[in-house]
């Protein structure tokens, strides 16, 4: 495969192809702001994912991955330098990444990295922590601890922070990983709105002076938003969450498990544990939905169950034309049709 390389010497314009297994095409427009762009349209089909894998282990981390979706998938990157940053701009379907121990020992990268998801979907996990991601969120990862990490959409950024510029004014850094950043809290925003700004026009930003001026400032504002997050209702709510969703996979069975009951059980409000969800832009009936339908199929799929009546009403349903509408809806499939099969 031709690798294209464009670089500006003396004010004169030049160019070079290389072979390389990966395509890309190096622009640098100073010695202080380089710009790698990379894209799979360049290799067949079939080799894409590979190609993706590649090249993101090769300029981020080194992680296990695989695709989330049977269609052709269609990815680009694009890593510029701001100052002491790399700002790594992708746009991919939805894919899963995982972080293990093996990859861990397999080489140093002690990085800290800002995860700007601007038209992005997908979820993080790392140190007992598990995140949604939707449009719009900013959150943070640590290439010390393993992860498991899915992320999909268009324009999204991952900022990689040398370590130090971090724990030596945050030295719990730790606590801050694998949630979103609330964006009601001061700072965030404007946070956000940087890091847009320098994805959108690095062009504007490759003056070293300004450059690193500007990744200073970025730092700044990023160390003012960690440490005005409110870390014990965060932690809070991310565990109650997790305790939630463990009390109704138990009570599926239960017709009446709603939104008080479990607050009841659990002895908060229910608005408690509205807000708890909503930190994964989710709401509790929503998710109990989910889990019964998600329950009932398996009992069909298993054969646990003889006829979609049974399939209804063992798993909290009592409206069986309901079930069989919200079913198929879920699936694409009639439950009755789902049983035949099986």
């Amino acid at each position: 495969m031709f690798g294209l390389q464009i670089a500006f010497d003396g004010g004169q314009l030049t160019a070079s192809y290389t072979l390389s297994s990966a395509f890309c095409i190096d622009v640098e427009v100073s010695d202080m702001n380089p710009s790698t762009q990379y894209s799979t349209l360049a290799v067949s089909a079939p080799r894409r994912f590979d190609y993706w894998k590649e090249v993101v282990c090769r300029h981020c981390l080194a992680a296990d991955s695989k695709p989330l979706s049977q269609s052709s998938f269609d990815g680009a990157l694009a890593i510029n330098t701001l100052g002491d940053l790399d700002i790594c701009s992708l746009s991919s379907p939805l894919h899963y990444w995982e972080r293990s121990e093996r990859h861990l020992r397999s080489g140093p990268a002690e990085d800290l990295w800002l995860g700007f998801s601007r038209n992005g979907h997908g979820q993080i996990e790392q140190g007992g922590r598990k995140a949604s991601l939707a449009a719009g969120n900013l959150f943070l990862y640590d290439a010390t601890q393993a992860f498991r990490f899915s992320f999909g959409g268009t324009e999204n950024h991952l900022v990689r922070i040398p370590r130090a510029l971090l724990t030596e004014r945050l030295p719990r850094i730790a606590d801050y990983t694998a949630m979103v950043l609330d964006d009601r809290r001061p700072g965030v925003v404007p946070l956000r709105e940087m890091l847009r700004q320098a994805a959108s026009s690095p062009m504007s930003l490759q003056d070293e002076h300004i450059s690193n001026r500007y990744s200073g400032a970025l730092i700044d504002l990023l160390v003012i938003s960690l440490e005005l997050q409110d870390l014990k209702t965060t932690h809070q709510e991310l565990d109650l969450y997790g305790r939630i969703m463990q009390y109704i996979q138990r009570h599926l069975t239960e017709p009446d498990l709603s939104i008080d009951v479990i607050a009841q059980a659990h002895n908060v409000s229910t608005r408690t544990v509205t807000r708890a969800f909503a930190r994964y832009q989710k709401t509790p009936v929503a998710e109990i939905w989910k889990e019964r339908l998600n329950a009932s199929r398996e009992a069909i799929e298993r054969g646990q169950v003889r006829s979609v009546s049974q399939a209804a009403l063992d798993f909290g349903f009592s409206d069986f034309s309901h079930f069989s509408h919200a079913f198929r809806k879920a699936f694409g499939v009639a439950p009755n049709t789902l049983l035949r099969r099986n």
